[in-house]
């Protein structure tokens, strides 16, 4: 894993770390939220996760756990409905169908987001909503227009660190 890849794995650390997201299931829940991110790309991760926070906040207590990341599941999930993911008794993936995803490294497979239409992912979070929930910059997520950006294309890779 490169520096760059540690640093955004780390942003939906801190989402996690900020909200105690894992609750009392430490284990099952690092390595299920794992899991999600060696399948889906980094930005619905963080997406999912601040959306299911938002809802969480209606329900008291608010789910934390494997129940909070079972619901990011489902929320990933509805949006690749053609992804067989977790099922709901189980916290390993399932055997993912090939055409969906691309090697990262020899032992990570990552969503292929040519397959991902982000017009049809229903976000409900602006730009401004997602960074007061998550104190993260938001503009690594959304274009200037407050459309998702599901990856950077190469040439236009904004670096997470300033140079200097």
């Amino acid at each position: 894993m490169d520096i760059q890849e540690r640093i955004t794995r780390q942003r939906v650390h801190h989402i996690v770390a900020s909200y105690q997201l894992d609750g009392d299931d430490g284990d099952a829940f690092a390595d299920t939220l794992s899991q999600l991110l060696e399948t889906y790309p980094q930005a619905l991760i963080e997406l999912a996760l601040a959306e299911s926070i938002v809802e969480g906040w209606s329900d008291i207590p608010m789910p934390k756990g494997i129940p909070f990341i079972q619901k990011v599941q489902n929320k990933l999930q509805s949006w690749q409905p053609d992804l067989e993911l977790l099922s709901s008794s189980s916290t390993s993936l399932k055997t993912l169908n090939p055409q969906f995803y691309r090697a990262m490294s020899s032992d990570v497979r990552a969503i292929d987001s040519r397959c991902i239409n982000p017009e049809t992912l229903g976000i409900t979070l602006t730009p401004g909503q997602f960074e007061q929930i998550t104190g993260l910059d938001a503009s690594l997520l959304f274009d200037e227009k407050g459309d998702v950006l599901v990856t950077y294309p190469v040439e236009t890779s904004k670096p997470l660190e300033p140079w200097q």
